[in-house]
């Protein structure tokens, strides 16, 4: 069967992602590099935005930023790697394809109890959480924390992480309908985001304490609300803009003493040593039972255009992959 891959040649809708196959056999890796043979690709929000004209790419451009899958050959010289080692690798453009050349430097070795579907659907957004609770702030135990979209993928990892910490963890869903989803995903205080009663139903699962830290996923719908929630001289760490992008107000948050952040993961995992230490501890915590048994929504590679239409549906689960 031969290899295939999915690429644009236009940015817009879910149909400009073209599935074609590859246009000759991969060559042999060269030095630094493995060939992967692709189990599982990760589907993620920022793939739309690479798509749909959000970022400017060089066209024609290969989607997808994530996988896990087999190495199949090592270039020279290479000894972290070796044939029928499974790994994994995040933001490296060019993964909705069956197989790839990749440099070893960005691979990921699993663990035995580590499944390369696990590792395609949660590496990216594993790795966003890990910054958002060690990085951007490190989460101690005691803190009052209110995560803003702990219904999306990288919002409900941060408020499960958070909690396992410690932290008393607010977490806001965007509807009464997906509070008890979030409750069976294991946490313990969730409210709705539009209630009427929001701000009492906040109240009743802080004990009296102010809130120390926002995790913010919505942005232009919720930014005003979460940063009113915060204490003076708490913290705002501004992840996401899932309802559109946010006019700051930083002479409003200066009154305060509001700590604003607005990290990315790249910042905090940027080096080999990096990304093995923050993906030693994603893979403790899925280990642990922290977050869970996530569910993994699959697309065959050739059906890509349908998990985007999902995902611009709100179709989508929380973790999807598409299958080569």
């Amino acid at each position: 069967m031969s290899d295939h891959r999915i690429r644009i040649y236009q940015q817009g809708a879910p149909s400009v992602l073209t599935y074609e196959p590859l246009p000759a056999p991969l060559s042999s890796p060269a030095k630094g590099q493995v060939l992967l043979r692709q189990d599982a690709v990760g589907v993620n929000f920022v793939d739309t935005m690479f798509r749909d004209g959000s970022f400017t790419v060089s066209l024609p451009f290969d989607m997808g930023v994530e996988a896990a899958g087999v190495v199949e050959a090592v270039g020279p010289g290479d000894a972290d790697f070796a044939a029928g080692d499974r790994a994994a690798y995040f933001f490296v453009p060019g993964a909705y394809a069956s197989a790839r050349l990749i440099d070893a430097a960005a691979l990921v070795k699993l663990p035995a109890d580590v499944t390369t579907l696990q590792a395609a659907g949660m590496l990216s957004k594993g790795l966003t959480a890990w910054m958002a609770v060690y990085g951007a702030h490190a989460v101690r135990p005691g803190e009052v924390v209110y995560v803003n979209g702990a219904s999306g993928g990288v919002g409900l990892l941060v408020a499960q992480w958070a909690q396992a910490l410690g932290a008393t963890v607010i977490a806001a869903v965007g509807s009464p309908e997906k509070i008890h989803m979030a409750r069976q995903q294991g946490l313990e205080h969730v409210v709705a985001s539009n209630s009427a009663s929001f701000e009492s139903d906040v109240e009743a699962h802080t004990d009296g304490k102010e809130i120390d830290v926002v995790y913010e996923f919505i942005g232009r719908a919720t930014f005003e609300q979460s940063l009113k929630l915060l204490r003076p001289g708490g913290r705002l760490v501004h992840i996401g803009n899932a309802s559109g992008p946010v006019e700051v107000r930083g002479s409003a948050m200066a009154t305060r003493k509001i700590d604003y952040l607005r990290p990315s993961t790249p910042q905090y995992v940027n080096s080999p040593q990096s990304l093995d230490r923050a993906s030693k501890a994603l893979f403790e915590a899925m280990r642990q039972g922290v977050f869970g048994k996530p569910e993994i929504g699959r697309y065959p590679l050739g059906e890509a255009v349908r998990a985007h239409e999902d995902i611009a549906a709100r179709r989508h689960r929380q973790f999807s992959v598409l299958i080569p």
